[in-house]
């Protein structure tokens, strides 16, 4: 038995060894290889990269070829050793070409992509800034195509519309007679024969440079200015000089701005300097003297961030006359005093505001009654060093400022009626504002309440297109409903609001609208690509909506209102721009 077993379990064994006979490993996986992307669309003389990946090689180049040439060719193409391809002057015949790659670890593997050959549109010339209700004039070019007609649009609406501007078959462009909102559109000229493909231009309504000007004085407001100390020694910082106020009577008159931009965010004492233009728009040096730095609100949960400063006499225009704020003229808006009666801010109204970087711009008051944190920096061009936390503040819809507009003053636009100053961001263009009856009653001297220096209500006309004073606005049957529902709002909004903004990721809570006519919404600001708490859809039966944004930040939050100083031997050079 005992050999019976053994001869068993040789020929066992004998049976697992028999198929690995003659020695040797299993043969080695096949080589692949891919291509991507697997299909492209170019204009003639455009460029596309592609990237050819090769498995199970050690050798992992390849050979591209273009319709089976290597290297390709003047009439389908070229393509270099690297991958890019490069379309022919004309377009082919046919219009789609394939472009191979081919292992040379095992020139039996290939892999291959399609590119279809367009024709290439230009627009001439590729940018402009166009006033109000003025023309410009544009051309389309088209390569490949011998059919060279096209059609254009603005913002993709062929023909534009009286919103954004119109243009017509020929590419002459009229720029509307208000601002959009946002106040920069495309214009589009759209290939008859590939309506694929399109060349653009961008177009700015209005000219932002007539903030950023040194202003022979007296100096209206609304214009470049700030500390003439905010500044490092790599860096200088400005801000906007919002507003004309008034304490006491025969009148003492001040420039109204933000704290961080007429005290340096709490560093300043009495008497600095306070220059127009700001710093970043004189290269770093002193301009010209328009007041002192004479007191700011401590920047405090729950305060405003706000600043006066006394005007030099003579240098300032004591009219309150703002940038930008009166009648158009010639396509520009020329400068006038806001109302000299202020209004509380509304849900969906409109607003305006005259600021150092974007100029007169146009929007809607998108938030109320929102609390907020608000990120800020204690020197020019630092890191964040405190956040505090604001109440009952206004929020604009997105492209409403930019860095640098900062002391702003937000106004309705029907009326120039003061709202709010503006003091913050986010990287939408939002911004953040203290509601102006805050502002001022901050700056009362005993029995001396600071005032805004103004006229009688007027349109702001270069955003309403009217130059006419405006009669008393009625508000609709809904538009009255929705009103008498906020207060309701408002108050579930407080009881939960703690809670809410206990989460790091929340930045902010508010009342705002939704997409029920007539209801307001609970609006939670949440901070993009950070994960938050769940957040219910109502609260206490009031919806809620959650808005995704970036960090509100009164200084660095968008790289446009800073320069970088001239050393010894050195001129002043464009930064990475930390803002107010």
């Amino acid at each position: 038995m005992r050999r019976r077993d053994f001869l068993l379990t040789a020929t066992i064994l004998s049976a697992l060894v028999l198929p690995n006979c003659g020695g040797g490993s299993p043969p080695p996986p096949p080589v692949t290889i891919t291509v991507s992307p697997t299909s492209q669309r170019v204009p003639v003389g455009g460029t596309v990269a592609f990237l050819a990946t090769v498995t199970n090689a050690t050798n992992t180049m390849v050979t591209w070829r273009v319709n089976g040439v290597a290297g390709g060719n003047d009439k389908t193409g070229t393509i270099s050793t690297t991958g890019l391809y490069t379309a022919p002057a004309n377009i082919p015949s046919p219009a789609t070409v394939t472009v191979s790659a081919i292992s040379q670890a095992d020139i039996t593997k290939s892999a291959s992509a399609s590119v279809t050959v367009t024709v290439a549109v230009s627009v001439t010339p590729p940018q402009a800034v166009v006033n109000l209700s003025a023309q410009q004039q544009f051309t389309a070019s088209l390569a490949g195509q011998s059919n060279t007609a096209v059609t254009w649009d603005v913002n993709g609406t062929p023909g534009g519309d009286t919103t954004v501007g119109t243009i017509d078959n020929a590419g002459l462009y009229t720029a509307p007679a208000a601002i959009p909102n946002p106040a920069s559109v495309t214009v589009s000229a759209v290939s008859q024969a590939d309506p694929t493909q399109s060349g653009k231009a961008a177009v700015r309504i209005g000219d932002v440079t007539i903030n950023q000007k040194t202003e022979a004085a007296p100096v209206a407001l609304g214009t470049s200015g700030g500390n003439e100390n905010d500044k490092t020694t790599k860096v200088c910082c400005s801000g906007t000089l919002g507003a004309l106020v008034a304490r006491g009577s025969p009148p003492t008159y001040y420039i109204l701005s933000n704290n961080h931009v007429l005290a340096r965010s709490g560093q300043a004492t009495a008497g600095e300097p306070v220059d127009q233009p700001g710093l970043v728009d004189s290269s770093c040096h002193p301009a010209t003297f328009v007041a002192t730095f004479t007191q700011a609100a401590p920047l405090q949960n729950g305060g405003v961030d706000a600043a006066i400063a006394q005007i030099v006499t003579g240098q300032v225009d004591t009219t309150g006359a703002i940038l930008q704020l009166g009648a158009v003229s010639g396509g520009v808006p020329q400068p006038a005093a806001p109302a000299n009666t202020v209004a509380a801010p509304v849900l969906n109204m409109s607003i305006a505001k005259s600021g150092r970087t974007t100029g007169l711009s146009c929007g809607t008051v998108q938030g109320t009654n929102v609390s907020v944190q608000v990120d800020y920096s204690t020197s020019c061009g630092g890191a964040t060093t405190k956040t505090v936390t604001y109440n009952n503040q206004v929020i604009t819809s997105p492209s409403f400022s930019d860095a640098g507009d900062s002391g702003s003053l937000i106004v309705d636009s029907t009326t120039a009626q003061p709202l709010a100053l503006l003091y913050a961001g986010d990287n939408s263009g939002a911004a953040v504002g203290n509601p102006i009856q805050q502002v001022l009653d901050a700056f009362k001297s005993g029995t001396n309440a600071a005032t805004i220096v103004g006229v009688a209500p007027h349109q702001v006309s270069g955003c309403t297109g009217l130059a006419a004073q405006p009669g008393p606005v009625l508000a609709s049957a809904q538009q009255q409903l929705f009103q008498a529902a906020v207060p309701a709002a408002i108050a579930v909004k407080e009881r939960h609001e703690t809670k809410l903004m206990s989460d790091p990721a929340v930045l902010a809570v508010g009342i705002g609208t939704g997409s029920t006519p007539g209801q307001p919404v609970i609006v939670i600001y949440v901070e993009r690509g950070k994960p938050h708490r769940a957040i219910p859809s109502d609260l206490e039966g009031i919806p809620t909506r959650i808005i995704t944004t970036g960090r509100f930040k009164a200084s660095d939050w968008n790289p446009n209102a800073v320069k970088q100083c001239s050393t010894a031997g050195k001129k002043p050079q464009t930064a990475i721009l930390p803002t107010e």
